[in-house]
């Protein structure tokens, strides 16, 4: 492989990890809205973990092989993995959804997709991955966009449902408020840049298989851990009927959607690598727009093009 197909591997995967989460998230924020988060997100824990199990195994040519490549885990990827799956599978994506509440799904992902700030600052903090000030300039344009284009896309706010899970209405009445709502998507922001900054740690010296088959692992048991203790009226799985229906995205989104998400993480400046894994609300638009389900806006078009000077000034 040539060093400059090897230098572009990471931030490709980074930006195949935007468009399977833009393919997972409108189906996780509706099953959201009838389940408890922690319950979508189990699910999406148990169907991935064998997943990673047998694709590590095949990737290493074998059992044997596979072994040893489980056994270069050491510390630090399980303290980076129980770190990233509180922040995302946990804490983060809850407060997210509950977000949507207050603010709308549009609104509350304006707010939280600003984390890419957040892992760049982690960056430069802890592991002197400083950007050029040209960088920062694409950072901030990118973001600008991403939020241009999620907002013009607003259709307000659903409002719950008689047919919600008893866990989430109890709370429902609470989380309409937008100011409860903004805190939450604060919180589901700065969650999700430590998330992106754990991955990149997890993924240093292992395969992205071991790396998310040890995320996964934690996020089961930090999932039932929210349930037993949060959520405890609430089921603990989807119906079968929902998992059949959906089942291509509980492939797709946590097996594939990780494995690009770490590898171009463990391979990319933190700007970089951060910035292309949040672009999924961007590659919505011109999706939308060749298919014929959203007429062409000048505001989001604008919003994409704002991105797209970004990711320049970034690469």
């Amino acid at each position: 492989m040539s060093s400059a197909v090897s230098l572009w591997l990471g931030p490709l995967a980074a930006f195949a990890s935007s468009c399977t989460w833009a393919y997972g998230t409108s189906v996780y924020s509706a099953l959201a809205r009838q389940h408890a988060p922690v319950t979508v997100n189990l699910c999406r824990a148990l169907v991935a973990l064998p997943l990673f199990l047998i694709g590590g195994m095949v990737a290493a040519g074998g059992w044997t092989d596979g072994l040893a490549e489980f056994a270069k885990l050491g510390p630090q990827h399980l303290g980076w993995s129980l770190v990233s799956m509180s922040a995302s599978y946990g804490l983060g994506d809850m407060s997210f959804f509950m977000a949507t509440r207050g603010l709308g799904v549009s609104g509350a992902l304006a707010v939280a997709s600003a984390y890419p700030l957040w892992t760049v600052l982690g960056g430069v903090l802890f592991l002197g991955q400083t950007p050029a000030p040209l960088q920062w300039f694409g950072l901030f344009l990118t973001l600008a966009g991403v939020a241009a284009v999620i907002l013009a896309g607003a259709r307000g706010k659903k409002r719950p449902t008689k047919s919600e899970a008893e866990g989430i209405a109890a709370l429902t009445s609470r989380l309409e408020n937008r100011w409860v709502g903004l805190g939450l998507a604060l919180v589901a922001s700065a969650c999700w840049g430590l998330n992106s900054f754990a991955v990149s740690r997890v993924g240093q010296g292992v395969s992205p298989f071991v790396g998310n088959a040890v995320r996964m692992a934690c996020a089961i048991g930090i999932n039932l851990s929210m349930a037993w203790f949060l959520f405890p009226k609430a089921p603990k799985m989807l119906p079968r009927a929902d998992l059949r229906k959906h089942a291509p995205v509980f492939v797709i989104e946590p097996f594939l959607g990780s494995l690009f998400f770490m590898y171009g993480l463990a391979n990319s400046a933190l700007v970089v690598g951060t910035t292309l894994a949040s672009l999924s609300p961007v590659i919505a638009v011109p999706v939308a727009y060749l298919t014929g389900s959203e007429k062409p806006s000048l505001i989001r078009t604008a919003g994409v093009l704002l991105v797209v000077l970004g990711l320049y000034l970034l690469l």
